[in-house]
């Protein structure tokens, strides 16, 4: 068909199934408008070839499809030339009168042996036609949007030969083409940009814009809801705001950040609805607005005019609205418009969604990094304690064959003499005085072996947890004044001057603490400095309180000890001299005994020394009036279930949180053990059975590795585990609630509802 001069032509390749829709819009329309309205189509010129044989046309019809469309509006000429090898058709469209005037005469230089029909459709369309165009834009949109199904051909081209007659639908035209390019064009960007997980913000932000440029807002932004805020006065509050703002000029106000509470209070109604997809569209807030009084307000207030709500769902929740402000006049907001933004909002929900899954795989990997950075370096200090355990077993037992080498060599040697010399029958003179100095000799031998060897049987017992403690009122310095005098005789023997500098009031004196263990505690540390303190020095014992806790101070001016021996000092089997080289006897067990002490006391030990010029060995102990007293009964009663539901073990360094829970649970009929190291309290555990242990996240073993060491250890089902914590992200506790912990308690909660979630874990 030859091109009007007078008019443009619609071109475009389109599918058979584009095609077929195309007609089918032609027939709908015509029985839409109904009354004058005329449809012809090339089925009525084939049904006439079927009674004329011969007829010139008869092959193009075939191979050529129209419709022709008349009403009182607008005229349509649809043409389709079929394409066989690509199975397509080359489509033309026209609304241009003359276009099918030429058309329809054509279709008479094909049919000059049948011409009626042709004369018939020439007098139905000259009746019928309209000089003018009244409105295509429905229409026309109906058009673009069946032809933009075609992605696997081009764009539709307009062929412009504009003249005043024309120009309107030739705009329209021009229009519609150019909304339906860029929109595809803002959505490809957008997937684009959600497919290469670019940030969030710049992904919306500069979709906004594109938006905002095309549809031609004055003020286009996003009102998010429940946005975490992370500013110091009101960190970690959820509230409503306006996260995206797109303005057209400068002299718009700015909404950014806006929050709005008091006419959205009572919206919950209106959110639902907004949840099933419902947008809200306003031609003008000055007329037919259902808006309430608060919102007809805030509208004026915020230069707005017309608007645009369109929902953004996320997973069936309602995320936030993207909304278009008019604020200059009003709009008559078009279907094609609110479709759009529809369209975008889809997607902005699926980049958020995305996001948020990328964000969570990131905190996961996080997470996973640094257990496996945990784990290498627990392997890697596995590796060197399991040197240091082999080194520490070569040493000591080093130091045993010096330590029980010598008491045997004298117990052997001297009461050979003695059975060498009782055999002799008086033949081998030995005074009375040199036989009971034999005797001496072998009883002291026999002790300082006995001495060892308890020593070692005591520290095994202690670590193994088998050895409680008997919590009772002492008196500090009559317990100071005892271990003194126990210790007087061996510094006489070196001169060394023993002091006490007691710095607690007689009100303070009383003390709740195992009287035994103390005295071993103090023993140890005081005989240990009288042991490496040279002649004439001095060995001072300091007391004094800090609240509840009692600080204990041994001071020396002995030898001193290098920096870099300090860590091995607390070690078992460990001396700091060879078994060569060293002059001072013992086993290697006296600081890590007392370590082991302090620690089931629930304190500390420090040292501070200067090598030549003496060590300072500090323990802090609290008063121990929080835990209960644990007779043997109780361990032969362990099965007892009724007795085995009200033991709690707590774990934690935290003094002041252990204060109020251990004051609030003994209170409450709890029998609680407090315990500050979580790696020894692991075999504790298996001994007190409870049923329920709390432990700080803050232990200094790895949560995960502390919980598979209970789960070892302790194999028992009705084991209840805790974590104490300041706070917690949902993300991490739903990964320890899988790990096995049943439960957490925050620092802060208030103490009515610890007690309450404590029965209830009980009971259930």
């Amino acid at each position: 068909m030859p091109q009007n001069p007078q008019f443009p032509i619609l071109e475009q390749t389109a599918t058979s199934a584009v095609f077929s829709q195309l007609r089918k819009l032609w027939i709908a329309t015509a029985k839409k408008v109904g009354k004058n309205t005329f449809l012809v189509t090339e089925q009525e010129l084939l049904a006439s070839t079927n009674q004329t044989l011969g007829l010139n046309g008869h092959h193009t019809l075939k191979a050529e499809k129209f419709s022709i469309l008349v009403t009182p509006e607008f005229n349509a000429l649809l043409l389709g030339v079929i394409q066989p090898r690509e199975h397509c058709y080359q489509t033309s469209i026209s609304f241009d009168n003359q276009t099918i005037y030429n058309y329809i005469n054509r279709l008479r230089n094909l049919y000059q042996d049948n011409s009626q029909i042709v004369d018939f459709i020439e007098s139905q369309i000259a009746n019928k036609i309209s000089s003018e165009l009244i409105y295509l834009g429905d229409f026309v949109e109906k058009i673009i949007d069946l032809l933009s199904i075609n992605k696997d051909y081009k764009s539709p081209r307009i062929l412009p030969h504009i003249t005043e007659k024309s120009y309107i639908t030739y705009h329209q035209l021009e229009t519609s083409l150019h909304y339906q390019v860029e929109q595809q064009r803002i959505l490809t960007q957008f997937k684009s940009y959600i497919s290469h997980n670019c940030k969030l913000y710049d992904t919306i932000q500069i979709t906004l814009e594109s938006i905002s440029k095309l549809l031609q807002i004055d003020r286009l932004v996003i009102y998010q809801l429940n946005v975490v805020t992370d500013s110091d006065d009101f960190a970690g509050i959820a509230v409503d705001r306006v996260t995206y703002e797109v303005l057209a000029t400068e002299s718009i106000p700015s909404l950014l950040n806006f929050q709005e509470e008091k006419c959205f209070r009572n919206s919950q109604r209106c959110f639902a609805k907004y949840r099933q997809g419902f947008s809200l569209v306003i031609n003008d807030i000055e007329s037919g607005a259902n808006l309430s009084t608060c919102l007809q307000n805030l509208m004026i207030r915020l230069q707005v005019r017309a608007k645009l709500v369109t929902p953004i769902n996320l997973r069936d929740n309602l995320w936030g609205f993207i909304i278009a402000h008019q604020c200059s006049a009003p709009r008559q907001w078009q279907n094609r418009e609110i479709k759009f933004l529809r369209q975008i909002a889809s997607y902005i929900a699926i980049a958020v969604s995305q996001n948020q899954s990328y964000q969570h795989l990131q905190k996961q990997k996080q997470l996973l990094e640094k257990q496996v950075e945990v784990q290498a370096q627990q392997i890697e200090n596995a590796l060197v304690a399991a040197q240091i355990a082999n080194q520490s077993k070569n040493e000591f037992l080093g130091n045993m064959s010096h330590e029980l080498r010598t008491p045997l060599t004298r117990v052997i040697g001297l009461s050979g003499t003695l059975l060498h010399w009782s055999m002799a029958q008086g033949k081998i003179p030995l005074p009375i005085e040199k036989q009971q100095q034999y005797l001496k000799t072998i009883h002291d031998s026999g002790k300082h072996l006995l001495s060892l060897i308890n020593r070692i049987l005591e520290f095994s017992e202690v670590e193994s947890g088998k050895n409680l403690l008997n919590i009772e009122k002492i008196s500090l310095y009559q317990i100071a004044r005892k271990v003194l005098h126990l210790c007087q005789e061996e510094a006489d023997k070196k001169s060394i001057n023993l002091n006490l500098d007691f710095l607690l009031k007689p009100t303070e004196d009383i003390f709740d603490a195992d009287d035994i263990r103390l005295q071993e505690i103090l023993f140890n540390l005081i005989s240990n400095a009288i042991k490496f303190t040279p002649a004439d020095g001095q060995v001072i014992l300091r007391i004094w309180r800090e609240g509840k806790i009692v600080i204990f101070e041994v001071e020396d001016t002995g030898i001193g000890i290098a920096q870099q021996q300090i860590p091995l000092l607390f070690e078992k089997f460990q001396q700091l001299e060879t078994s060569r080289q060293r002059i001072h006897g013992g086993t290697g067990l006296g600081l890590a005994l007392t370590k082991q002490l302090v620690e089931l006391h629930g304190g500390t030990i420090e040292v501070e020394s200067t090598f030549g010029q003496g060590s300072l060995f500090r323990v802090c102990l609290p008063n121990q009036i929080r835990l209960h007293q644990i007779e043997n009964n109780t361990i032969t009663q362990a099965h007892d279930e009724h007795r085995q539901a009200q033991n709690i073990v707590l774990i934690t360094k935290d003094e002041v949180i252990a204060t109020v829970i251990c004051e609030l649970l003994t209170a409450a009929d709890y029998k609680l053990i407090w315990l500050v190291d979580a790696g020894s309290a692991l075999e504790k555990i298996t001994l007190l059975e409870p049923k329920i242990v709390i432990f700080d996240q803050d232990i200094t073993v790895e949560i995960y590795d502390f919980i598979d060491m209970i789960k070892g250890i302790y194999n028992s089902t009705n084991l209840q585990l805790i974590l104490l914590c300041s706070q917690i992200e949902q993300s991490e506790w739903q990964i320890l609630e899988n790990a096995g912990i049943q439960d957490y308690i925050i620092k802060s909660t208030n103490l009515t509802h610890l007690l309450q979630k404590l029965d209830n874990l009980i009971n259930n």
